[in-house]
């Protein structure tokens, strides 16, 4: 059994080295330019606080709880005879990840913000969610049969570019914002550790060609999946933009 605390004092180190660089960086700005009242800079010195807090809890999370444990499913699938059973697996801790990435959430409700509330934040985040899903089950396929990375990654850019001509200009943005941000460390954490796991003990596989390069697919998944939507669901221009 693995302590909660383990490896604790180190995760608050490597995490404390950039925020009080940030935290030196505004302060600098701060005195020189910004001059705010004592008052909200104190609110936000507060937040920065939380905001350490809550990354070191998450990342230690991460390190005693996610990784191991998505090691262990990674192995155990991959002794039965079975290994497409990975395969739904996958899609279904893909979807799952990507609505518990705070990342993608903070995303979509810029998205549906900046759109004055067009774009609705459910309907990226469902769109991320299927997309992903689709994309860490396709990857999970690679991992069972072996299949060579550039067959998936080629065609997958030749899609998406492709898309690039067809879909609303507004959507081209968001949809590669969204490859980087649909995966975070839960993705990285879960998908990636299962398929490393699968691949150290299915027989020919090697951990290092066929556990790696899950998340370069899965990075396709909202930049295709979003740029399909486009084809269907158009941005209406603002009303002083509108063509008479």
């Amino acid at each position: 059994m693995v302590s909660p605390f383990e490896g604790l004092l180190g995760v608050f180190g490597d995490v404390a080295i950039p925020v009080v660089l940030l935290v030196l960086f505004f302060m600098v700005f701060q005195f020189m330019f910004l001059k705010r009242p004592f008052k909200q800079v104190s609110i936000l010195l507060r937040g920065v606080l939380l905001a350490y807090i809550g990354l070191v809890l998450f990342l230690q999370g991460i390190n005693v709880a996610f990784l191991p444990m998505a090691n262990e499913i990674g192995v155990t699938f991959g002794h039965y005879v079975d290994y497409w059973v990975l395969i739904p697996i996958g899609f279904l801790l893909g979807s799952l990840v990507t609505i518990a990435e705070p990342q993608v959430k903070v995303l979509c409700q810029q998205i549906e913000k900046a759109s004055s509330g067009y774009i609705k934040a459910h309907i990226m985040q469902y769109t991320l969610c299927i997309g992903v899903g689709l994309f860490a089950a396709l990857a999970m396929a690679r991992t069972v049969f072996g299949i060579p990375l550039l067959y998936i990654l080629v065609p997958g850019y030749i899609i998406a570019f492709l898309l690039l001509f067809f879909s609303d200009k507004n959507f081209v943005a968001i949809a590669f914002d969204s490859g980087s941000i649909a995966t975070g460390p839960l993705t990285v954490a879960l998908i990636v550790s299962i398929a490393t796991g699968a691949a150290a003990v299915i027989e020919g596989s090697n951990p290092l060609v066929d556990g790696f390069g899950t998340i370069g697919i899965i990075t396709l998944a909202p930049i295709i999946s979003i740029q399909i939507i486009s084809l269907l669901y158009r941005i209406k221009p603002p009303q002083g933009d509108e063509k008479k």
